[in-house]
């Protein structure tokens, strides 16, 4: 069979990567780096007060010398309806999922979950030396056939990643799907906030959307909410190197269930952040970033209104990190770090405070953001809609200073805008691949690693 064949050749690899990884990369003590910049050092007034700041959260890079990884306890949860018959996408997935039992190691803890219209565990959570070969027999055992119960088979996901949960573990359920919740909990927004509820113990969530038919919106929420990464694989063929990648990206975890906290004084009122999601806890403002592997990089602007009449320079906030080393599962909170604004009158000074570099970076997030909000017009049929969102995006780095990424952000959105002519049918196969990889890229762009 074509699927033997092709997990066969992955085998090798998988011994030979899993080598590497496992002696090569490690938890980090070196601590988190943490950047905080203002688009504009001053604020002009009087005016509308309105002003962004850039936080850059830097992992350190793997050291010189390696040192033992962080133990990883994975769920494996996988979609086995009847539309994964399609393409042979469940062969692809099992073929992944091979992949991913050689590559782990002995130490390591895994449970696989399934679900069609009923949830099934495959396997409890266990020492993957233990039973390799058993769960190579249940991997290849698997068959599709029902609807999508994936509410429920996220559920045992978060169980089993629970049941395995140790200290010092690296705790993660890896979700694959295909098509539409369709029984159980089928709400983005409940979902999201579950996996929020599971990242605050300490269980990420990754989710890999697999064809062209699976709701991304789901898929992106249930990630962000829950600390992981979002994926599209719209040739089934890639879920063997999406599972790769991200055990690789596990397994160099340096920090897990970070987080930004932005505290505000009362003369400064938040806004929102670009393309995040962010909660209130107190007098704070919360953006959830997850896990970071070594050397990953990741950038968030929040969006601020100041008020005040009087000029001069002053403190209006405030930003800290909180996060948890994977090898010890300590946690640390980080020493603040200040957000100050001179207020001035004059004009010329205000003009003179921008920061290019923070400019250039808020233009292309602010235009992804639209780039999406244009993609889910365009899904509804609503293609001049969308084209006038397009032009909002094409005004807004139009404005701002002139790089080759803002060059190439223009591109893209001319060149999305020109493309909704030619899809035709927004129900057809082209186009529904089109739309998806749009908005995907977007999503890439915004988690700006």
């Amino acid at each position: 069979m074509k699927t033997e064949r092709i997990g066969c050749r992955f085998v090798t690899l998988a011994v030979a990567l899993a080598a590497v990884l496992l002696g090569a990369t490690g938890a980090q003590s070196a601590p988190l780096m943490l950047d905080v910049r203002s688009e504009n050092r001053t604020v002009l007034v009087p005016g509308p007060g309105d002003g962004t700041i850039q936080i850059q959260v830097i992992a350190p890079d793997a050291p010189a010398i390696p040192t033992d990884r962080p133990r990883l306890n994975l769920a494996l949860v996988i979609d086995r309806s009847g539309s994964m018959a399609e393409a042979r996408k469940l062969d692809f997935v099992k073929t992944a999922a091979h992949h991913l039992v050689d590559m782990m190691g002995p130490d390591d803890l895994l449970s696989i979950v399934t679900y069609s219209q009923e949830v099934q565990i495959q396997s409890p959570s266990r020492p993957v030396g233990r039973d390799r070969s058993d769960l190579h027999r249940i991997i290849a055992g698997l068959y599709p056939g029902g609807s999508t119960f994936l509410s429920g088979g996220l559920e045992e996901g978060f169980r089993q990643a629970t049941a395995g949960k140790r200290r010092g573990t690296l705790n993660r359920v890896l979700l694959l799907s295909d098509g539409l919740a369709n029984v159980g909990v089928t709400n983005r927004g409940v979902l999201r906030e579950r996996a929020g509820d599971m990242a605050e113990k300490g269980i990420s969530v990754s989710t890999f959307g697999v064809g062209n038919d699976f709701d991304e919106e789901l898929m992106t929420r249930i990630a962000g909410g829950g600390g992981g990464n979002y994926r599209y694989l719209g040739d089934p063929e890639r879920i063997v190197a999406a599972l790769e990648s991200e055990f690789r990206t596990a397994s160099r975890t340096a920090a897990s269930e970070v987080e930004i906290i932005l505290r505000l004084r009362r003369e400064c009122r938040f806004g929102s952040v670009l393309g995040r999601d962010w909660r209130r806890d107190g007098d704070s403002y919360v953006i959830r970033l997850g896990d970071l592997s070594a050397g990953e990089r990741r950038t968030v602007f929040a969006k601020v209104n100041v008020a005040g009449d009087g000029i001069g320079l002053r403190e209006d906030g405030d930003v800290a990190l909180r996060y948890r080393d994977p090898a010890t599962s300590k946690g640390t909170t980080t020493s603040s770090k200040a957000v100050s604004l001179e207020l001035v009158r004059d004009e010329q000074a205000y003009r003179e405070g921008f920061d290019r570099s923070v400019q250039e970076k808020r233009a292309v997030a602010e235009a992804n953001v639209l780039m999406q909000e244009a993609a889910r017009l365009a899904d509804q049929g609503k293609k001049e809609e969308a084209k006038g969102v397009l032009g909002k995006a094409a005004a807004g780095l139009a404005a701002a200073p002139p790089s080759p990424a803002v060059r190439a952000e223009m591109d893209h959105a001319e060149r999305y805008k020109d493309s909704l002519d030619t899809m035709g049918d927004m129900s057809s196969e082209s186009a529904k691949g089109a739309q998806k990889a749009i908005k995907y890229r977007a999503y890439e762009t915004l988690q700006q690693r």
